[in-house]
């Protein structure tokens, strides 16, 4: 005979045979204690019993299934064990080999994961816990939703013609889908794929006055991530060929940036520029910034007169450039900002310009405010000297000793283009007035704009009640 008793009192008796050495015992409870009793019996005669203890083993969640997935975050649930436990453990692991436990008390069944990867295959795991015993591990795999492109915005808008651009999303993505439709429905959607590593799209063919919509969504294999809209309008351009910053800003354009502008408003005179939208009510178009010293600006006579650097980091635009822009019947004025560590000043000029290239670029500036002190009239009159064309009136090179190029007499008292954080005498990037010839300033940054623009600047600034690119996710 053969009978087994669970802690709870049940038990239940098993003839077998007389030849019989083993038996397997079947329905038993996971997790739990079974007591085992066998003795022989003859008639009415019993054998004393023999026992052992047997404990099965904890069963596994069964049903593991994960839902509500979404870029970062995914639900897993389970069908709960029916041994007594203490718990359940959750693991989860990424293709790259991270991952992470997270412990649930018993009488859980589903579990948010939270802090997810967009884009990523998980393969999740849950056990049961009890002591020390573990049960086998349930496995499934959850994939994370592909995150969307975000800032999606349009600049540079003209009346044919927009820009879109956009950050990529952290998934890795095979390409985006790009769609833009007239509001009016006067035109189809058109659709253009894209490749992965694409950030922007010229729009052209655009039809002035008009609204329109543009879509952009992140795609791998079958998956789509969310949509992501914005809409923009080639309406009401006050400057169909702005010839300035000041008129770029009256066109709706508020954020500072690279932008293009026509000489004189002359169609066939395009020229990019950064627009300063900020500074003292905006509208300058800046021709040098120095901010990091990693633009080396001794450069020669030709780079000078074309222009070199980046204009959203260090840059010169180029002399032919800033002689167009400054010798039309508008007046501009000259502001020049400077910075040491957390200390500021600037400069303004009320009137400024310079010669051709026949006269070397001459410099004529007028009458100084501001806080930094008058270093350009010291430069009046003067021509542009580089180390290769020297058309200072000292004995020496002034470019050449100084490390620079400038509007050089003999030599300065602003050395803006000069050898980043050099400290000997007027060598560095210096402004006398402020700083001296021994502090090398650590930012410049020169830029003009009509006079008297900034007043009227701020004034459309109150007026303008609506914004000619707006950008709004979809949920």
């Amino acid at each position: 005979m053969i009978s087994y008793t669970s802690p709870d009192g049940s038990s239940q008796e098993i003839p077998v045979g007389a030849d019989s050495a083993s038996y397997r015992l079947t329905r038993l409870r996971p997790g739990v204690v079974y007591t085992i009793y066998v003795w022989a019996v003859k008639g009415s005669r019993v054998s004393r019993k023999t026992s052992t203890d047997a404990e099965t083993d904890l069963d596994a969640p069964i049903n593991l299934v994960t839902t509500e997935v979404t870029e970062d975050t995914a639900t897993v649930s389970w069908d709960k064990v029916r041994a007594d436990i203490d718990g359940y453990m959750i693991s989860y692991t990424s293709p790259d080999g991270s991952s992470q436990e997270i412990r649930v008390g018993a009488d859980s069944s589903t579990n948010r994961l939270t802090g997810l990867q967009p884009g990523v295959v998980y393969t999740v795991y849950v056990w049961a816990v009890k002591g020390s015993r573990v049960s086998r591990k349930s496995s499934t795999e959850a994939e994370t939703e592909i995150d969307a492109p975000s800032n999606l915005k349009a600049s540079d808008i003209k009346l044919d013609s927009a820009v879109m651009t956009w950050r990529a999303p952290a998934a890795a993505i095979d390409g985006y889908i790009l769609t833009y439709t007239a509001e009016d429905g006067s035109s189809q959607v058109s659709e253009h794929r894209l490749g992965a590593g694409e950030k922007r799209f010229d729009l052209s063919g655009l039809e002035m006055g008009m609204k329109y919509t543009v879509t952009l969504l992140a795609y791998r294999g079958a998956k789509r991530s969310r949509v992501v809209q914005t809409a923009f309008s080639t309406v009401g351009l006050a400057y169909p060929f702005p010839m300035d910053c000041t008129q770029i800003m009256k066109n709706g354009n508020t954020e500072s940036g690279v932008y293009t502008i026509y000489v004189n408003n002359d169609r066939s005179k395009p020229i990019q520029v950064y627009c300063d939208m900020t500074t003292d009510g905006g509208g300058w178009v800046v021709f040098q910034r120095r901010t990091t010293g990693k633009l080396d600006f001794m450069k020669r006579w030709r780079q000078y007169i074309q222009g070199f650097g980046d204009m959203t980091d260090e840059f010169w635009l180029g002399l032919e450039k800033i002689h167009e822009l400054t010798n039309t019947p508008t007046q501009y004025e000259l502001r020049v900002d400077l910075k040491l560590g957390a200390e500021s000043a600037y400069a303004v000029y009320d009137s400024f310009k310079i010669a051709p290239v026949k006269q070397k670029f001459k410099l004529t500036v007028g009458n100084y405010r501001g806080t930094a002190g008058d270093a350009m009239t010291y430069h009046q009159g003067r021509p542009f000297s580089t180390v290769d064309v020297d058309n200072d009136i000292a004995l020496g090179n002034c470019a050449l000793t100084h490390r620079g190029a400038w509007w050089y007499k003999n030599c300065h008292l602003a050395n803006l283009n000069g050898k980043w954080g050099d400290k000997r005498h007027s060598m560095g990037v210096n402004w006398e007035p402020w700083k001296g010839h021994l502090v090398s300033l650590d930012f410049t940054e020169m830029k003009i704009r009509p006079v008297g623009a900034g007043g009227r600047v701020l004034a459309r600034k109150r007026r303008s009640v609506t914004a000619k690119s707006r950008t709004v996710q979809s949920k």
